[in-house]
């Protein structure tokens, strides 16, 4: 059987699944067939029910529980890994346009949770969002990813820690990515083993895991390549354990209460 995978060219995704992608670690019975996208993609084609393992951002976690489950292992979530809101020079303005990674995103969802609705929103791909930060001065924009560790050579100010907010109001780490099976798979015991599998062969095969990292992305220094991975990868990566079902949970009730619809718990 053959089964599409979708996840971010982000070192913390290739390092999770490289086991997997190199053929070290197998999912019996099925093929892996994998494709490479930016959040914001994935979190369309979620949407669309394009693929059959897909990482997407746990604000879109909800919208997709009728054909999607969710996986313990494979995601990103934990402390200190949160979204930044910044600017380029100048006073923080709420009102002026700010740029985002996505709708669907956890960032954007973020950007809510300390704004509210205020700020007029533009959608903007993570890497063209940073460009325009770094280029236009005046502009403001919420970051994700390895950025968190450029900004300030870049020259640009922090406004907020995003992440921070969060987890000083909330007590709770900060559910960022995760992997969501299609349910009529009926294979998440088998794709979650094969995930902690697959991040276990990348622990004890650094070598060989950061030069698929390397290759997808190319335009990262190796310090901050394996700084993202050291901050995205940890135990919540394994298994989201206790705590981290809670986390989810805390996020489920702050969309219900952000959108004023009730989102009925899913998690077992």
């Amino acid at each position: 059987m053959d089964l599409t995978v979708g996840i971010s060219p982000c070192p913390n995704d290739v390092w999770i699944f490289a086991g997997l992608i190199l053929g070290a670690v197998c999912v019996e019975g099925a093929n892996l067939r994998f494709r490479y996208e930016d959040v914001e993609s994935l979190n369309v084609m979620a949407a669309q029910k394009a693929l059959d393992v897909i990482k997407i951002s746990y604000a879109n976690l909800f919208r997709c529980e009728s054909s999607y489950e969710l996986l313990s292992s494979g995601g990103a979530l934990g402390t200190g890994v949160g979204p930044l809101l910044l600017r380029n020079g100048g006073k923080f303005d709420p009102d002026q346009v700010i740029l985002s990674p996505g709708e669907g995103t956890t960032a954007n969802l973020l950007l809510t949770y300390y704004l509210g609705r205020a700020g007029r929103r533009e959608y903007v791909e993570f890497d063209e969002l940073y460009a325009r930060l770094c280029e236009e001065p005046g502009a403001q924009g919420v970051v994700i990813h390895e950025k968190r560790f450029t900004y300030i050579r870049d020259g640009l100010t922090l406004v907020q820690d995003l992440g921070r907010f969060w987890e000083e109001r909330t007590q709770s780490p900060i559910p960022l990515g995760c992997i969501v099976a299609r349910k009529s798979l009926n294979m998440r015991d088998e794709l979650e083993s094969a995930i902690r599998y697959s991040l276990a062969w990348a622990d004890q095969n650094s070598e060989e895991a950061l030069d698929l990292c390397r290759l997808h992305a190319a335009e990262m220094s190796p310090e901050v390549m394996k700084a993202h991975i050291g901050l995205y990868v940890n135990q919540y990566s394994t298994d989201l354990g206790q705590e981290g079902r809670k986390a989810v949970e805390i996020l489920r009730q702050a969309v219900a209460t952000m959108t004023n619809s009730p989102i009925r718990s899913r998690m077992n």
